[in-house]
C-alpha cells in the first residue's frame, strides 16, 4: 500500500506528461462516442459528455498515477509499459461507468465505453511511441558522418536483437548496420529492429562479399568452438573483422558491447559444473599443500583453492621466480605467513620434504610438480625419472606416515599407452598413487587430462611467437591431432574430482574433441591478422617421444562418475614395479632407461583382485 501512495509524490510523476495525458484521454472521448453514435445522434448525447468529462478525466489520471504509468520514461517505453498503461485504462472503465449513475446527469451507451478503452490506450500509447521514435532518430548518426565501415550480426535471436538494438539507438556508432545472418527458416527475409535477415549460415561467404561487409558480430552467448574458427578463417579470408558479443547481458554493458575473438573462443567447450560445497568441506580450515605451486597448473589450483578458505595452503616449489610470483599474488603484502606458506623445497630431497610435512602437518595434498616438456625429457630421462618418479614416490610415503587424508596427483594423457620418458613416468606415477590408495585404502587418486591453453612452455605460445617472428610456423604433421582445455576449467574438474575419488582412481577429464595442430595454427594466424599465404608452415616431423594422436582412455571401458565431465579407469590389480632399479638406472643415466621405464608402463592392469602392496 505504502508504495502505491507513494506514486503519488509529486516526485514520481509529470505535471507536463499528466497535462498532455488529460488532453488524449479527452479527445479520446469525444471520439468514441462519435464513433459509437456519428454525427446525426451525437448532439443528443453530447452535453451528458460535457457534464462528465471531468470527472472522467480525473479518474483515469489518478487510476494512471496508481498503476505507476508515471514512473516510465516515454522516450524508453516498452512493451512492460504499454501493457501497464492498457491495463490501468481498463481499471478505470468501472470507476466511470458508476460515476454517471452517481451523479444522474444523463445516461451515455454502454458500447461507449468499450470503444474508449481502445481509443484511449491507442492515443496514449501513440504518443508515448512517437516520442521514443523521435529519441531514437535524435540518437543515429548524424547524414554525412563519416562511415568505418559494414557490420552484420550473426545470429538473430535475443541477443542479436538487443545488440541490434543497442547499436542502432548509438548515436556514436561508426559503422552502418547491414543486417542478421540466422539459420531459422522462420526469419527469412523478415526485418527484425528495422534490419533485415540477409540468409543463412550456407550463404554466407556470397553475402559477405556482395555486401561489403567489414565486421562481424557473433550474438551468441557460448558459439561452438568448431563454428568461430570457421568464421575467423572466412573472415581473414574476405578481410572481415569477427568479433563477439563480450557478455550475455547486452543492454547493460558500458563500452564493451563486443571483443576481440580470442584463442579461448576457438577451442572452449560448455562450462563445467562444481559441486561447491563438495568442494569448501574438502578444503574449508584443513591445511593444505600444493606442490609445483609456481607452475601453470599449480598456480591455478592454488588460486581456487584458496577461495574456499583453508586454515593454511602450503605453495610449495623448487623455483624461485615461480615461487615468488604466485606467493605475491596470493598472500598480501605483509610479513605474515600464516595462512600462506611459501616453501621452496625440491620434492627430490626427501629430508627437505619431511620437514615441511612434521612442521605444517597438511592434510590434503595436490601433486602438480613435474618435468612435462617432451623432447627435454626425452633427452634428460634421468632427471626425469628422479624428478617425477622418486619425487612422487617421497610425497606417498610422507602422505603414509603422517596420515593424510586425501592426495591427488595431476597426471597427462600421455601417460596412456606412452611411447616415450614423459608419459612414461607419468603413468609410473598413476601406478604408484593407485597402489598406495588401495593399500591405505584412502582416497589417493591420479587425474589425467591433455593440453591445457597459456600454459608455461606450451604450444601456443610457441606458435604465437613464430608468427610474430613472420614465421616458419613449425607444425609436426599435418594430421597430428591434440586435445586442449582451458587452465580454470581444468583445474576446477581436477578439484571435483578430487570429492568424487575412491581409493586408487584414475579419473580422466573429458576433453572434447581432439583438434588438428595444423587447424589450430591457421586460426591463431587469422587472429592475430596475418594470412596464410603470409606465413609459411614448415611440417617437421614427429619427434622421439611423441604420439600422432593423444589418448585419454586404456581399455575405452572407461566408468562414468557422478560428474559429466569425469571419468574412472576400471580398477584391477596392479603388479609391482621396481622402483628401486628405475631409480639406479636414472642415477647413472643407463641407456637402457627408457627402454626398460617404457616397457613397465606399458604393462596392462590385469582385471582380478587387488594385489597387495609392498
Amino acid at each position: 500500500m505504502r508504495r502505491v501512495l507513494r506514486r503519488f509524490s509529486p516526485k514520481h510523476f509529470s505535471f507536463r506528461h499528466m497535462a498532455a495525458d488529460a488532453v488524449l484521454i479527452t479527445v479520446a472521448l469525444y471520439i468514441s462516442l462519435w464513433m459509437r453514435l456519428g454525427e446525426l445522434h451525437l448532439g443528443e448525447h453530447v452535453h451528458v459528455l460535457n457534464r462528465l468529462a471531468v470527472g472522467f478525466v480525473v479518474i483515469r489520471l489518478l487510476t494512471f498515477l496508481a498503476f505507476g504509468v508515471y514512473q516510465a520514461l516515454w522516450r524508453y517505453i516498452s512493451t512492460f509499459d504499454a501493457t501497464r498503461l492498457a491495463m490501468a485504462v481498463l481499471a478505470s472503465m468501472p470507476l466511470m461507468v458508476s460515476m454517471t449513475y452517481i451523479f444522474s446527469v444523463g445516461i451515455l451507451p454502454r458500447s461507449f465505453f468499450i470503444i474508449d478503452i481502445f481509443v484511449c490506450t491507442a492515443l496514449c500509447m501513440g504518443v508515448r511511441l512517437l516520442r521514443r521514435r523521435l529519441f531514437e532518430k535524435q540518437m543515429q548518426p548524424q547524414k554525412g558522418a563519416v562511415s568505418l565501415g559494414r557490420l552484420i550480426i550473426y545470429g538473430a535471436g535475443q541477443n542479436g536483437r538487443l545488440l541490434a538494438q543497442r547499436l542502432v539507438n548509438d548515436p556514436h556508432r561508426d559503422r552502418d548496420l547491414l543486417g542478421f545472418i540466422d539459420d531459422d527458416p522462420q526469419k527469412a527475409d523478415k526485418n527484425i529492429q528495422g534490419l533485415p535477415v540477409l540468409g543463412g549460415h550456407d550463404e554466407l561467404e556470397n553475402i559477405l562479399r556482395s555486401s561489403g561487409c567489414t565486421d562481424m558480430v557473433v550474438a551468441i552467448t557460448a558459439p561452438p568452438a568448431d563454428l568461430m574458427r570457421e568464421l575467423v578463417i572466412l573472415g581473414r579470408k574476405l578481410g572481415v573483422r569477427v568479433q563477439r558479443i563480450a557478455h550475455a547481458d547486452i543492454l547493460s554493458q558500458g563500452e564493451g558491447v563486443y571483443r576481440q575473438v580470442e584463442l579461448k573462443d576457438l577451442l572452449s567447450r560448455p562450462s563445467a559444473e562444481v559441486d561447491l560445497p563438495s568442494l569448501k568441506s574438502m578444503m574449508e580450515g584443513k591445511v593444505v599443500l600444493v606442490t609445483g605451486a609456481g607452475g601453470s597448473i599449480g598456480a591455478e589450483l592454488s588460486r581456487q583453492i584458496a577461495r574456499f578458505s583453508p586454515a593454511k595452503l602450503l605453495l610449495l616449489d623448487h623455483s624461485e621466480f615461480n615461487l615468488y610470483e604466485i606467493d605475491r599474488e596470493l598472500r598480501p603484502e605483509t610479513q605474515d605467513f600464516s595462512t600462506v606458506v611459501p616453501l621452496m623445497v625440491d620434492i627430490k630431497d626427501q629430508n627437505s620434504l619431511r620437514h615441511v610435512f612434521e612442521k605444517y602437518r597438511p592434510q590434503v595434498v595436490f601433486h602438480a610438480a613435474a618435468y612435462k616438456h617432451v623432447h627435454l625429457v626425452e633427452a634428460n630421462a634421468g632427471a626425469a625419472v628422479l624428478n617425477n618418479v622418486l619425487g612422487t614416490m617421497n610425497l606417498l610415503r610422507l602422505c603414509e606416515q603422517w596420515h593424510i587424508e586425501r592426495f591427488v596427483m595431476v597426471s597427462t594423457d600421455k601417460a596412456v599407452n606412452p611411447v616415450g620418458a614423459m608419459g612414461a613416468t607419468k603413468r609410473v606415477c598413476e601406478i604408484l598413487t593407485s597402489r598406495t590408495g588401495q593399500r591405505l585404502n584412502r582416497p589417493f587418486s591420479s587425474v589425467r587430462f591433455g593440453n591445457v591453453l597459456g600454459s608455461s612452455g606450451s604450444l601456443v605460445p610457441l606458435l604465437t611467437k613464430q608468427i610474430q617472428d613472420g614465421g616458419p610456423v613449425t607444425v609436426t604433421h599435418p594430421d597430428m591431432t591434440r586435445y586442449f582445455m582451458l587452465i580454470p576449467e581444468a583445474v576446477s574438474l581436477v578439484l571435483m574430482s578430487a570429492t568424487l575419488s575412491q581409493p586408487g582412481d584414475i579419473n580422466v577429464l573429458k576433453m572434447g574433441q581432439p583438434i588438428k595442430i595444423l587447424d589450430l595454427a591457421k586460426s591463431l594466424m587469422a587472429l592475430m591478422g596475418k594470412h596464410e599465404d603470409e606465413i609459411s608452415i614448415a611440417f617437421t616431423g614427429v619427434r622421439p617421444g611423441e604420439k600422432m594422436f593423444e589418448e585419454l582412455y586404456l581399455t575405452g571401458d572407461e566408468l562414468e562418475t557422478r560428474h559429466d565431465d569425469i571419468l574412472t579407469v576400471p580398477r584391477g590389480m596392479l603388479g609391482e614395479i621396481d622402483v628401486e632399479r628405475l631409480i639406479h638406472l636414472a642415477e647413472k643415466n643407463d641407456p637402457s632407461l627408457i627402454a626398460v621405464l617404457v616397457k613397465i608402463a606399458n604393462e596392462k592392469p590385469q582385471l582380478g583382485p587387488r594385489a597387495v602392496i609392498q
